[in-house]
């Protein structure tokens, strides 16, 4: 029952947040009579960002509350959007201390102010009673823009050898370097 009431809240927190998101990436492209201004929009996905995450794995044998950070790089191509993101977790879950990841990502503008994205690459889990291993990780994504500094994002990864889902939440801010 728990886990329930755990998952219901975690997925009402991020549908509220995307929906913000979205709301203000929308208002935000449009032009005075309501047609789509994209190429005049200041803001760009290009560049460094980091950030927080929280959400919940599901290990097959347990599920738990994760947290953790992240740190990526953007580039942009028209509306196609590539790059490469490392992160951290640590975790809730009985039987792993933490995980983490090395992906690229791969996305396309669905509006100026939100981004659909696939992301594939190496991630470790760390199990409390077996070491660390190295696995396939895979997953899906999607990312709105909240401000010229923020956005808020919607992901699912899957670790492939050990099937662990993971469904988070995160928040991430604009480095200027």
């Amino acid at each position: 029952m728990v886990t329930f009431w755990r998952r219901s809240l975690l997925a009402l927190t991020v549908s509220l947040g995307l929906v913000a998101g979205a709301t203000v990436a929308s208002a935000e492209g449009l032009d005075k009579g309501g047609k789509a201004d994209w190429p005049n929009i200041p803001w760009s996905w290009q560049g460094v960002y980091a950030g927080v995450h929280l959400g919940s794995a599901d290990a097959g044998w347990d599920d738990g509350i994760i947290g953790g950070v992240q740190i990526g790089r953007n580039w942009r191509s028209g509306k196609v959007i590539y790059g490469i993101e490392g992160d951290i977790s640590f975790s809730g879950t009985d039987g792993i201390d933490w995980f983490g990841t090395v992906r690229g990502r791969l996305g396309y503008l669905i509006t100026p102010g939100i981004l659909a994205y696939g992301t594939a690459g190496l991630g470790l889990i760390d199990f409390e009673h077996h070491g660390t291993e190295t696995e396939f990780v895979f997953g899906l994504g999607v990312e709105g823009r909240l401000t010229d500094a923020t956005t808020l994002r919607l992901e699912y990864l899957n670790f492939s050898d050990s099937d662990i889902d993971v469904v988070r939440v995160g928040l991430n801010f604009k480095l200027n370097w």
